[in-house]
C-alpha cells in the first residue's frame, strides 16, 4: 500500500521541553508492514494500564480486559482503514490520561450500530481473518462493546469514535479519566464545543488539540503531523487567532501558543 504511512507517538511522562517520550516511524530501524507496527507498538502502548496481581497456577496473569480492549482498538484501525486513500495514515498516539487511534477512512456502519455491536463490516476482510487466526480480534460485531465494556468496568469516560468526514478518518478516543465529576457534552453539542460557541470544523477542533499538547509545534510541524497542506494550516490558525480562540507568545521562534477560554 504506497499511499498509507504508521507512526506512533508516545506523549506519556514527558520531562521539562520533550516533545515526547517514544517515537516510532520510517527510520530504518524496523521492516516497516502493518503487522511489525502492531507487533511493536501494542506493548507500549499497553504496559502502563493498570495491572492487579493475578495468579493462574504458579504464573502472573498479565492480561486484563482493559489490554483486551486496547488490543481489539488496534485490530479495527487496521481493518477498517482504507489502504488506499491518498496520505493515509495509521496513528497511534499516547498521553497520560487517554490513547488516541486515527485511521484513513470513514465508517461502514451507522455509530450507533457500531457501539450497539453485533453487526461487523470491515473494510478489510482478509486482514480481519488473518488477525483473528494469530490471536487477535473478537467474534464479528463484538469488538467495539467489548472496548466499552472494559472501559465501563473501571468507571472511565465512554469511548468516543469520532468520523472526521472533513479529512476523511476515524478517530477512537481512549480516555483513562474517571467518569465520576465528569460534564458531558449537552445533547446536539459536539464534542469540544462550548455552549454558546461558534461551530468549528473537526480540522480545527484537531488544531486545537494538538497546540495544547505541543503548544510549541510550528505551522509546518502542525501540516506534517496532520497531513494536510501548510497553506490550509495557516488559513484555520488565521481564523483561531482572529476568534481568540489561540493566541501567541513569544517571538516565531520561542515563542508558544495559548488556548484561550472559549
Amino acid at each position: 500500500f504506497d499511499n498509507l504511512r504508521m507512526d506512533y507517538i508516545d506523549k506519556s511522562n514527558l520531562v521539562g521541553d520533550q516533545r515526547y517520550s517514544d517515537r516510532l516511524t520510517y527510520d530504518g530501524t524496523w521492516e516497516n508492514n502493518i503487522f511489525n507496527f502492531l507487533r511493536l507498538v501494542l506493548p507500549r502502548l499497553t504496559r502502563d494500564l493498570p495491572r492487579p496481581f493475578k495468579m493462574n497456577g504458579i504464573v502472573r496473569e498479565d492480561d486484563t480486559p482493559q489490554k483486551k480492549a486496547v488490543r481489539e482498538a488496534f485490530t479495527n484501525m487496521i481493518i477498517h482503514a482504507d489502504m488506499m486513500i491518498g496520505s493515509g495514515l495509521l496513528r497511534v498516539e499516547k498521553y497520560d490520561d487517554r490513547f488516541v487511534l486515527t485511521n484513513p477512512g470513514l465508517l461502514k456502519l451507522p455509530l450507533e450500530q457500531i457501539y450497539a455491536g453485533g453487526e461487523s463490516k470491515a473494510r478489510n476482510q482478509r486482514m480481519q481473518h488473518m488477525l483473528r487466526m494469530i490471536g487477535y480480534g473478537e467474534n464479528l460485531g463484538s469488538g467495539f462493546p467489548l472496548i466499552l465494556n472494559a472501559w465501563h468496568e473501571k468507571h472511565w469516560l465512554e469511548p468516543q469514535l469520532i468520523e472526521q468526514s472533513e479529512l476523511m478518518q476515524v478517530k477512537l478516543e481512549l480516555k483513562i479519566v474517571s467518569a465520576e465529576n465528569h460534564t458531558a457534552p449537552q445533547r446536539g453539542q459536539k464534542e469540544g464545543q462550548k455552549e454558546g460557541q461558534k461551530e468549528l470544523s473537526p480540522r480545527q477542533l484537531e488544531i486545537i488539540h494538538l497546540l495544547e499538547n505541543t503548544p510549541d509545534a510550528t505551522m509546518p510541524e502542525i501540516a506534517e503531523v496532520m497531513a494536510i497542506t501548510y497553506r490550509t494550516v495557516r488559513r484555520d490558525m488565521e481564523y483561531l487567532q482572529k476568534s481568540g480562540i489561540i493566541s501567541r507568545e513569544g517571538g516565531r521562534k520561542e515563542g508558544r501558543w495559548i488556548i484561550n477560554k472559549f
